[in-house]
């Protein structure tokens, strides 16, 4: 026979099916009937226990809760004796009272009134989305205000601590994920960056932004720039900002390779990026710039050498080829393991050579592995093809180093 607890989860299940019926507007959903096992069983001590928690649990007793329809049945067994034959939620405040979600139905109802109203655009998240708008309602009003406020002031360009709001500081970074999808339906779609997987980014706010690590390979390009250093790390945007024409923009991934490139005519190297080299889509200059990628012969190098040619169509990869595999192969350590069906795109027939092998034989080659002589000889050859013959200063093994090891001569 079914108790009182099993009527308790049951009940929890027709709260949240009320949940979506309410936003639907659906009449009638009252009195709810709840499927229930009302045989007594064989055991008549067991039977008459039964019976009387179902009883003192029920709506007779409490004045809330379920209702239960009593039926007197003669039985060989029991005798004459009455027992459940219908058990049923007969009003809303009785379903509410029995989970104890008053308050928070409350809440609930409230949100999707208040945001219907004041936001229609928002009618199709809420109906998707009951249990968020559920998390959300007790927050309510400081999402409304924030979300007025991007309305009215769209893109803003300052730190979500700084927007005039009387949340605290914290508020907008704590509420990002379904700040972000209100904002999505409730902006222009001009205002939004919906190719940007970052919220300030996205919706136009600043933010503590990466440094990135540069060197001047050409101390008249430093010069011009105005740094007092050859290698520094600075601010995403500052770098997007600098207006640099007839460049050529080497990315290496590993610091101490990028530190002992050659010198190089009207050449910078950008390094460190790792899965972050999508972010070089703010580096506008690098649309008119000759891009040379470096990283490790590897899946996930080829895959961010791909990643960087999506945005940058014209980059040409260095040392990443299936020429350089077999040359250096005796150099070569066992790769990450991660197996992945299918090519990035954005290759080169030997790039997708080389994947293949990587892939197949479990290869990496790292690029600090290949020889000095051999990145002096590559640029040489290569980066003289793309500059002209005067483009690549060749020094020697320590003439752009100090004792510390970092170039400090521009």
């Amino acid at each position: 026979m079914i108790q009182p607890e099993d009527i308790s989860r049951k009940a929890l299940a027709i709260y949240r099916e009320y949940m979506r019926a309410w936003i639907e507007g659906e009449a009638g959903y009252f009195p709810r009937r709840i499927p229930a096992q009302t045989n007594p069983g064989a055991d008549v001590v067991a039977a008459i226990d039964k019976v009387r928690r179902l009883r003192e649990g029920s709506k007779d007793v409490l004045g809330y809760g379920y209702s239960v329809e009593w039926k007197e049945v003669q039985s060989r067994r029991h005798g004459k004796n009455f027992f459940p034959s219908k058990i049923f939620i007969a009003t809303e405040l009785d379903l509410l009272r029995l989970v104890g979600k008053e308050k928070e139905f409350r809440r609930f109802t409230d949100a999707v009134s208040r945001l219907r109203a004041e936001f229609p655009d928002l009618d199709s998240w809420v109906r998707s989305n009951i249990a968020a708008v559920t998390e959300a309602a007790p927050d309510l009003d400081g999402l409304c205000e924030v979300l007025r406020y991007f309305r009215d002031h769209p893109r803003p360009n300052t730190f979500a601590r700084e927007l005039p709001l009387s949340v605290d500081s914290k508020f907008v970074e704590r509420h990002e994920r379904v700040l972000w999808q209100w904002l999505d339906l409730v902006l222009p779609p001009h205002e939004v960056r919906c190719d940007e997987d970052h919220f300030s980014r996205r919706f136009g706010l600043r933010y503590h932004e990466p440094d990135i690590f540069v060197r001047f390979l050409d101390s008249a390009v430093q010069a011009d720039l105005g740094f007092p250093c050859d290698a520094l790390a600075i601010p995403l945007h500052t770098i997007g900002a600098w207006d640099l024409r007839d460049i050529t923009a080497v990315i290496v991934e590993n610091r101490v390779n990028l530190m002992t490139l050659p010198k190089c005519t009207r050449a910078v190297a950008i390094g460190g990026l790792g899965n972050g080299a999508s972010l070089l889509r703010y580096v506008y200059w690098l649309q008119h710039a000759r891009v040379w990628y470096w990283g490790d012969l590897d899946r996930e190098g080829i895959e961010i050498l791909s990643r960087v040619r999506a945005i940058y169509p014209n980059t040409t990869s260095l040392f990443m080829d299936r020429e350089t595999l077999d040359r250096y192969r005796h150099l070569t350590g066992r790769g990450s393991g991660r197996r992945i069906a299918g090519r990035p795109a954005h290759l080169t027939p030997a790039e997708a050579d080389a994947l293949d092998v990587c892939d197949q034989e479990g290869l990496r080659l790292e690029q600090e592995r290949v020889p000095q002589s051999a990145v002096v000889d590559k640029f040489a050859r290569c980066l003289d093809a793309s500059m002209g013959a005067a483009a690549v200063l060749r020094l020697s093994p320590m003439s752009n180093r100090t004792d510390a090891g970092i170039n400090t001569t521009s």
